[in-house]
């Protein structure tokens, strides 16, 4: 059973990291506490503290700024499910989120944590990788507490693994407000209900003006390796092509023979992959009213 000898639940960065200064490296930092339950059983796993971010309010912002929408890390998953401007300017988050574990976990669960957490089968990151999202990161250095900018792209180092240094942070994450996209997301698991995603998917389609042409393609694939996956000579081939179904058919031979890295059922997830892109390029294509017949 995973016990601390303090739990703290501290107020403002300022006393966070006051906090991480006097209990050296012997503490987890959390918010809702989720995905520590997987680590309890771990005779390695054994910090003294926990220290609750969930009370600093500058940890959960939501605000939007030149087509660009910042929520903090103690966003809830069922943030996106209930905030109208979360739902509106990231409906792709939505999508993810309506596969995440239930609504009780939901409620606690936050996009920090999951992000920090770099499991090769989190649900937020397939969708913040196509949206191309940057991680905003806080320390405290000899005189102030700075910040750091991180594209995603570059945070999720491989399993359980980010570029967080010692004593390092995440504060926010920001994504563009992509208009006029279609979006879906796709997701398998080994069981029915409560599902641990398998592979998952994020995908964003936009048109052009006459509706026949693809403008704007995104596609990104987690469970496929230690790292999550976008297809970018999909998206580079399809970006001015026809929107038709013998394009999409043929970009299943542009996957990449070694986009699967796992050491199990490997097969499986290239069948997985191949029924995957073709499904939510068509499902996005239709959120916008594009329907191939």
């Amino acid at each position: 059973m995973l016990q601390y000898k303090d739990y703290y639940m501290p107020k403002s960065k300022e006393d966070l990291f006051d906090l991480m200064e006097s209990n050296g490296d012997s503490f987890d930092i959390i918010s809702g506490g989720t995905d520590l339950y997987a680590k309890e059983n771990s005779s390695l796993y054994n910090p003294k503290f926990a220290i609750d971010i969930s009370s600093i309010e500058d940890f959960s912002i939501i605000e939007s700024r030149n087509d660009f929408i910042t929520f903090g890390s103690n966003t809830r998953i069922q943030q996106f499910l209930n905030d109208p401007k979360l739902i509106y300017d990231v409906p792709l988050m939505k999508h993810a989120a309506i596969w995440f574990a239930e609504q009780q976990i939901r409620e606690m669960a936050t996009v920090g944590g999951n992000l920090a957490n770099a499991s090769p089968t989190g649900d937020m990151i397939p969708p913040l990788l196509a949206m191309d999202a940057v991680i905003h990161t806080i320390m405290k250095n000899e005189k102030d507490i700075c910040k750091t900018d991180i594209p995603i792209a570059d945070f999720i180092k491989g399993v359980g693994k980010t570029s967080l240094s010692k004593g390092e942070v995440i504060h926010s994450i920001s994504c563009p407000i992509l208009k006029d996209y279609g979006c879906a997301f796709k997701k398998v698991g080994l069981r029915r209900s409560l599902c641990i995603s398998t592979v998952n998917s994020a995908f964003l389609v936009k048109a052009d003006k006459t509706g026949k042409y693809f403008e704007d393609v995104r596609i990104a694939f987690g469970g496929v390796g230690p790292l999550p996956a976008r297809l970018n000579e999909i998206e580079d081939n399809l970006k001015g092509s026809l929107i038709s179904k013998d394009i999409i058919h043929e970009m299943v031979k542009y996957i990449p023979c070694d986009i699967v890295r796992s050491r199990s059922r490997r097969e499986y997830r290239k069948t997985v992959i191949r029924n995957f892109l073709l499904s939510g390029l068509y499902e996005s294509l239709a959120e916008i009213n594009i329907v191939l017949k």
